[in-house]
Formats: C-alpha cells, sequence, structure tokens
C-alpha cells in the first residue's frame, strides 16, 4: 500500500482567565505528501479544567475551527484543513505521578459547504498514551484512532478510518513555555486510503498569570 509523508508545526497560546478557565489557540503550517506547503485551520477554544490534582488533570476545549488553511496543490484533501468555520471540542486527561496514562479525545463538526464547495464529514479522533516523567521532560508511546465521516457531495473527500501508532516527548522549558515533538505511523486504514508516516513539533505559551496544569500533559495533537 502506498504511503505518503506528512509534517506539520505548531504555535499555540493560552491565556488564563482564573485558575479553571482560560482561552486558548492554535495554528500552524503544514507540508503535504506532494512536497507542498500550506497554512493549517487554527482552532480558538474555551480552556475549563474541572479536575486539577497531582495525579490527575481534566481539560475539557469546546471552540472553533478556523479555515485558515489550505489543500495542497491539486486540491489534494487533508483532514486538517475543511475550509469552514466548525465547532470543535477536544477532552484530554491525564491520571498518574511518575508514571502516566492519558487520553486525547476531538471531535469537528463541519456544518455548511465551505470556499471548497464541499462539506467535510464529521471528524473524530481517539488517542490512548502511556507516558514517564523524567524530570522535566514527559516521553510516551500511544494508539490513535481516526474516524472521517462521509462528504457532501458524496465521494469529494474520502470517507475513512485509520489507527496510527504514535511516539513522543513534552519539554517544559519553564512555567510558560513547553514543546513537543510527535512522530505517527500508520498502522490499518481504509481500503483504497494511503497510509501516512507524519510528525509535528508544537510550541506553546501560556500568557499572563502562568498555568499551573500544562506540565501535567503528555502533548496532543490537532
Amino acid at each position: 500500500m502506498p504511503t505518503g509523508v506528512e509534517a506539520q508545526a505548531l504555535l499555540g497560546a493560552e491565556v488564563p482567565l482564573t485558575r479553571r478557565v482560560g482561552v486558548t489557540g492554535w495554528g500552524g503550517l503544514q507540508r503535504h505528501a506532494d512536497g507542498s506547503f500550506d497554512p493549517r485551520d487554527a482552532v480558538v477554544a474555551a480552556a475549563w479544567t474541572p479536575v486539577s490534582t497531582p495525579e490527575a488533570v481534566l481539560r475539557i476545549h469546546p471552540g472553533l475551527n478556523i479555515p485558515t488553511g489550505g489543500i495542497g496543490q491539486g486540491l489534494n484533501f487533508t483532514p486538517l484543513s475543511t475550509a469552514s468555520f466548525d465547532p470543535f471540542l477536544m477532552v484530554d486527561g491525564v491520571l498518574g505521578r511518575t508514571w502516566l496514562g492519558s487520553t486525547t479525545l476531538i471531535a469537528r463538526l463541519p456544518l455548511y459547504k465551505g470556499w471548497d464547495l464541499v462539506r467535510q464529514g464529521p471528524f473524530f479522533r481517539a488517542d490512548l498514551r502511556g507516558a514517564r516523567r523524567i524530570g522535566d521532560v514527559v516521553p510516551w508511546l500511544g494508539l490513535s484512532g481516526v474516524r472521517q465521516l462521509a462528504s457532501d457531495p458524496r465521494g469529494a473527500s474520502p470517507d475513512f478510518a485509520e489507527i496510527a501508532a504514535t511516539a513522543g516527548a513534552v519539554a517544559n522549558l519553564s512555567p510558560r513555555w513547553s514543546l513537543t515533538g510527535q512522530a505517527r505511523v500508520s498502522l490499518a486504514v481504509t481500503e483504497g486510503t494511503v497510509r501516512q508516516v507524519s510528525g509535528g513539533l508544537a510550541a506553546r505559551f501560556v500568557v499572563g498569570k502562568a498555568a499551573h496544569d500544562h506540565e501535567h500533559e503528555p502533548g496532543h495533537e490537532h
């Protein structure tokens, strides 16, 4: 089965409003498998932390996908860009102190046809990771599942599912800055879908009063 190689770079910022509520956003650049480069869609979201203890952190991000991204030469489909403003929800959970288990759940629901005259189908992603804290660095291994439902008009963008292996690490550089690197390799995909090998680098900055919870996060990638 053919394999594509992609890469992306992300930059995000968070503004804490209270200890448990803030505003966050991120965006970046992606390299397509054909070698072309495009900006990717940005996300602006609330950041609510209903649970925050040394052993458990739960963060919920309801927000909006902003169509700042492109879709490459030849209008290649990418689930990172939809050409429309879409409701977005991400939930992060972490358990443990030195040894960590974490999950990230993502849902995006395009409601109308974007500038490309296509309404992409709903997108869902679920990640499970095991990690270990080593000083200010948290390396992890995990599995990721993706489901992209049918578009309107049907067939304009792929309807597919994927299971991938992931590996990466978060380096907490300071109370305000963290850096995340990640690699992702498709293990199983819907027949006819190109398997992907991808890598990414993300930087996160806390604006204003420094947050207390970001050092617990093994990292995620939209």
